[in-house]
């Protein structure tokens, strides 16, 4: 934009190097926002319907304080909420903790909770929807949350200037207006009656008029590194960005919702920091040199063979626990570009799939921790019944590599046809040079060449550059896992809609008329059991079309922490995940802090009567066995 010879990456780098240099804040946003709003109508809670909190492993009497430090393995290329490169997981996270919903779910009793809204109304048309702000919901900058925002979110997400084409197809298929009816009510009516709607609806994040209304080149240029005030319990302030080193997320002392029961014992550290360390392996090291609070230990081989001879496991100082939860399982695995040759044959990447030797990696590297993922709901009920499983199998890849014509190699070892022309030489792209994923991609380059004569080129590149290419479908195939939601909603990874679009979950470009077809049906279908079934067509479609050569999954997180912390005693909710558990509802405990540090000094263990130093178990498998967070109390002891 400024003409300079510079790409963003040397431009950032440059940067940093300038120490001490302040740069002029930009002109105060929002100052000259005034809405207007119809007269207050009146309220009759008799009317509208509402709920007591969701069930919560929180325990109420956590102390706040303290800072959890966490490693994140790639920089983000924007913080956005919206635009090009902002679906990750990471910004996810951070979103998640600085902006809130119209509405919760409780998945426990299967209802929805208040959340900015504290009561809601859903018409008999199943399109008209109104929702009524909490009065006492406010931004961070002290603005009260009104209709008027809820209007200017729903505007923002439909506009397509934001250059965010999925958000802009669904906002705008699913919205029909958005009205304020008065300063805390809106209505919302939906272009049609379909079940995902009002969950949809009541589940988007919710922004500040004030900053979010803007053209899209203002946006995108302005907003790149910036955030408009949330509502949410945590805030990430200007100074709390070093590019290319970490974010941090700072703690609200005045959120609105402090105090309150539905969140009592929740949100409890001053501050969450997501330090940038690229490397798994260096990262390991900082955690035992106590430089991170916590790492997730994502190689089997290390958890079986490694941490237990740790000085610091064996003393105590760091405990060590797998924790089993219901949280649900993404797919992933290598994700094929079937657009372009030679992906654009089934029969190829049913061959590479039968090349992907996952038994080989099961008993050498990952001793049987995980489970084989050969469906694209692994582990949940939308899954197919009776699934078979693509088994390592070179002489069937052999077969359906000579359906194609590619039937025997040269003098040198390649593939090739009857032309004497060889198999293209496929290159994938790596965003991390983790060693632990190198040797999985190492072993199917080997398998690839030694079983048919296919050359396999791994490139390490950056994560900017390999996730601009990967939406915008510049790849022939890349190792890519999704997460996973609790109402699946597979139309945008797998409708043939979305297969040409850049900026879209259809990776792959997949487009199956049937596939089309269910996936319209479903969007209108409100019985839940013929929408599981309609689910596990879908997976049997998808399947048979083999997009992906699918990898494997595991129902729990390991994490190592260091002994300062307090934690619920199922250690994480029953539907959450590791991270998100901790940062909810785990907090720092000073004593804790003492006692470790005390330890540490005099080269002692903290429960020397214990196995392996550990106070609890290893394996906390909680929710096998109930359905309920333990019962609390206002007296519960941290």
């Amino acid at each position: 934009r400024l003409g300079l010879p510079l790409s963003e990456q040397d431009f950032d780098a440059a940067m940093q190097r300038l120490d001490g240099v302040r740069v002029d804040p930009p002109p105060v946003v929002g100052r000259d926002y005034h809405p207007q709003f119809p007269p207050d109508r009146p309220f009759d809670p008799a009317a509208w319907q509402t709920g007591p909190p969701a069930p919560s492993v929180a325990v109420p009497t956590a102390r706040p304080g303290g800072v959890l430090r966490v490693a994140t393995e790639s920089w983000p290329p924007t913080i956005r909420t919206e635009g090009p490169n902002s679906r990750l997981a990471l910004l996810s996270t951070m979103h998640g903790l600085i902006y809130e919903t119209l509405l919760g779910y409780d998945l426990y009793d299967d209802r929805y909770v208040p959340a900015l809204a504290s009561h809601w109304q859903i018409e008999p048309d199943r399109r008209t929807f109104r929702f009524r702000l909490d009065p006492e919901a406010r931004w961070a900058d002290g603005r009260p949350v009104t209709s008027d925002d809820v209007v200017a979110t729903f505007e923002h997400l439909r506009n397509p200037d934001r250059r965010d084409p999925l958000i802009n197809k669904l906002y705008g298929e699913l919205i029909e207006r958005v009205t304020p009816l008065d300063r805390l009510t809106v209505e919302i009516v939906a272009r049609e009656p379909r079940w995902r709607s009002f969950l949809t609806i009541s589940g988007t994040q919710i922004y500040p008029a004030a900053y979010i209304r803007m053209d899209g080149e203002t946006y995108l240029r302005e907003w790149n590194w910036r955030l408009p005030p949330g509502s949410g319990p945590y805030e990430i302030r200007p100074e709390d960005i070093r590019k290319g080193r970490s974010i941090t997320l700072r703690r609200r002392k005045d959120w609105w919702q402090q105090g309150r029961k539905a969140v009592r014992g929740m949100y409890n550290f001053d501050a969450i920091r997501f330090e940038l360390v690229r490397n798994r392996e260096l990262m390991y090291q900082k955690f035992l040199a106590g430089e991170l609070d916590l790492y997730f230990v994502s190689v089997a081989q290390r958890w079986v063979d490694e941490v237990d001879r740790e000085r610091a496991v064996r003393k105590g100082w760091v405990q060590k626990r797998r924790v089993h939860t219901e949280s649900p399982n993404g797919y992933g695995g290598y994700c094929f570009n079937m657009r372009v040759p030679p992906f654009s044959s089934r029969n190829v990447r049913l061959a590479f799939a039968h090349l992907f030797n996952r038994e080989k990696l099961f008993a050498k590297y990952f001793f049987y921790q995980y489970e084989y993922m050969d469906s694209y709901f692994p582990g949940q009920k939308w899954a197919r019944p009776n699934r078979e499983r693509v088994h390592y199998d070179p002489e069937r890849a052999r077969a359906l590599l000579a359906a194609d014509g590619w039937t025997h190699r040269d003098e040198q070892g390649f593939l090739v046809n009857d032309k004497g022309e060889r198999f293209p030489t496929i290159t994938m792209e790596l965003g991390s040079s983790n060693p632990a994923s190198l040797r999985i991609h190492r072993l199917t380059k080997d398998e690839l060449w030694n079983e048919a004569g296919i050359r396999l080129e791994l490139k390490i590149t950056d994560f900017p550059s390999l996730l601009k290419k990967v939406w915008d479908g510049q790849f022939k195939v890349v190792y890519w896992f999704w997460s996973a939601g609790f109402f699946p909603d597979p139309e945008y990874q797998f409708h043939s809609k979305f297969a040409d679009q850049k900026q879209s979950n259809n990776l792959n470009g997949l487009k199956i008329p049937e596939l089309d077809r269910i996936l319209d049906a479903y969007r209108y279908e409100f019985d839940p059991k013929k929408r599981l079934h309609m689910l596990q067509r879908v997976d049997e479609l998808v399947f048979n079309a083999h997009p992906y050569a699918l990898a494997w999954y595991a129902p729990y997180f390991r994490v190592l922490y260091w002994d300062r912390f307090g934690h619920p005693p199922e250690y994480a909710d029953r539907f959450g995940d590791g991270l998100d558990s901790i940062m909810a509802y785990w907090w720092f405990d000073p004593d804790r802090d003492r006692a470790l540090r005390r330890a540490m000094q005099r080269g002692v263990s903290l429960y020397p009567d214990r196995p392996l130093g550990q106070y609890d178990p290893v394996e906390q498998r909680w929710w096998a066995s109930h359905h309920r967070p333990a019962p609390r109390t206002e007296e519960d002891s941290p």
